[in-house]
């Protein structure tokens, strides 16, 4: 590797990050293996129900998100080459763009699927299975499938959750947060099932249809937080409520040392990191190779996400004698689009 790409490479993560990166990839597997095995038993379950396909499909879409996440850290581990020369740290927000985008199409044509059988009056037919010597209503089997079903998302979206906030990735939060909802489709679906049973032909349409509205709901929620960090937007945290603090705590880390009398920070995030700018002013004007390496470790000391941090001279004005004045910036730029 060459002296220029060494200089670009990315900095490592620590030990405990990698830990974390490694539970997240076993999680991630397990989600594919148990929600897998759902998709089977919900397909051989299924009968005619509208609902009971609508949530198959769901469950298949929730496989989405973990493959996208164990490709984006397949990727990101051939760290820094010729052609990637800052390394592949947005796999993590291309994937997660592909997957919105999926999950986004799909919901709209379970939409239009859902209202084509309300509209036409669809009748679903759920007929009888035989077990042994005992003939059950195949609903009975539907309902018992259903409820299996929302176990392992469950517990899988709650464990996601605690690394998603470790990590601050916001693919994974988005995985957890939809492994939570699944348990919402499962009950939807035992609902419709059950007004099958009660002559009610519209309740599973209507089931059908509030799974369809979640799944294109997460898809444009996912679909407009995945643009927006493609955009270089201000960095959110990670479930999104409220902006990152981590620049603002960057600009106090800057602004402390000595010398520097003001300081802005224009960062964006790139996967699991913040990258930027970092604008000084200083007593003098002035901006030398030694100030610049102290700013770039101030602010990497902070927080093991911020990664390259670029150091440029703020713009001084002069006063009546001709010396130079730094100008009054603030020290988070807080109306930045970038910071």
């Amino acid at each position: 590797m060459s002296d220029e790409i060494a200089e670009r490479t990315p900095r490592p993560l620590g030990p405990a990050q990698l830990e974390e990166l490694r539970r997240a990839a076993r999680l991630c597997w397990w989600s594919l293996g148990l929600l897998g095995a759902i998709t089977v038993m919900m397909y051989a379950a299924m009968g005619g129900s509208q609902a009971m396909l609508t949530a198959l499909i769901e469950d298949v879409l929730s496989l989405l998100p973990p493959a996208a996440f164990l490709i984006a850290l397949h990727f990101r581990a051939r760290g820094v080459d010729r052609t990637y020369i800052n390394g592949r740290e947005r796999a993590f927000d291309i994937t997660f763009l592909a997957s919105a985008v999926a999950l986004t199409t799909v919901g709209a044509l379970l939409v239009l699927d859902s209202l084509h059988v309300l509209l036409t009056r669809t009748h679903p037919v759920v007929g009888t299975v035989a077990i042994g010597d005992t003939v059950l209503w195949q609903g009975w089997v539907m309902i018992a499938a259903l409820a299996v079903s929302c176990v392992p998302p469950v517990i899988l979206g709650r464990l996601k959750l605690r690394l998603a906030r470790r990590l601050d990735s916001k693919p994974l939060h988005a995985d957890a947060d939809m492994n939570k909802a699944d348990w919402m489709t499962a009950l939807a679906g035992i609902a419709g099932v059950i007004g099958i049973g009660f002559g009610l032909w519209w309740a599973d349409a209507a089931a059908a249809m509030f799974i369809s509205v979640e799944v294109l709901r997460d898809g444009v929620r996912n679909l407009r937080n995945a643009v927006r960090d493609m955009h270089d937007a201000r960095p959110q945290q990670v479930d999104r409520r409220d902006v990152d603090r981590l620049p603002a705590r960057v600009a106090e880390a800057v602004g402390a040392l000595d010398g520097v009398t003001a300081c802005r920070v224009r960062f964006h995030e790139e996967g699991l990191r913040l990258s930027g700018v970092i604008h000084v002013a200083t007593a003098d004007g002035r901006l030398g190779a030694a100030q610049v390496q102290t700013v770039r470790d101030a602010a990497r000391a902070v927080h093991w996400r911020i990664d390259a941090v670029a150091v440029m001279p703020e713009p001084s004005d002069t006063d009546a004698r001709g010396r130079a004045q730094p100008r009054p910036v603030p020290r988070d730029d807080s109306r930045d689009a970038r910071s």
